[in-house]
This record gives C-alpha cells, structure tokens and sequence, in this order.
C-alpha cells in the first residue's frame, strides 16, 4: 500500500465499506460506535491470548490487526460523515500540546 494522507486512507476505506454493502442500508450512529468498541475488546482479548501472530495478516499480532480494525471503523464513520479528521487530529493535538503533564491527575 502506497504512503496515503490520512484522508487519502479515510476515502479508501469508507469506499470499501461501501462496495461491500455496509452501506446500502442507514446505519444507527450507536450502533456504528459499539462495533468500534468491540474491536477495542477484540483487541484485548488478543492480547489475553498472548495472539503473537493475527489469522489474516501471519505477520502482524492479533492485537496489531485489531489495531488496525479500529482505525478502520473509526476512518468508515468519519468518511461516511464528511469528517476531516486530517485537519481534525492536527486540531486536537496542537490542542493537546498546551495541556499540562498528566492533566487531570490520572493514573492511567
């Protein structure tokens, strides 16, 4: 895969979705941000099973393949919206860069 801007990848994938029918039909927003959820806990549960190597890409770890279907949920969302989370992530870490250490005193 060619070195895509973010909004290059964001196009790509929502295109993708959409060739293979995830939306034909409206899909419910809630819905929509559980399945990105889900891929957190797959993730997770990746990482409980020690997944050293994922069963569709052998040369990445279940956990960095479940990486990667987060970003892609996140990106189809986004494409699917309008949203240019370029712009959008350039914006919250320029806002994050003015943020004190460890704001918020949390430990994790």
């Amino acid at each position: 895969m060619e070195n895509n801007t973010i909004n290059e990848l964001q196009k790509k994938i929502h295109q993708t979705a959409k060739d293979h029918g995830w939306w034909n039909d409206d899909r419910d927003i809630g819905t929509i941000l559980m399945l990105i959820v889900t891929e957190v806990a797959e993730a997770m549960e990746a990482h409980r099973e020690n997944k050293q190597s994922s069963e569709n890409i052998p040369q990445f770890s279940g956990v960095e393949e479940e990486l990667a279907d987060i970003i892609i949920r996140v990106l189809d969302f986004a494409g699917h919206k309008g949203y240019d989370m370029e712009k959008i992530l350039q914006a919250k870490m320029e806002y994050n860069d003015t943020r004190p250490y460890r704001h918020g005193g949390k430990i994790a």
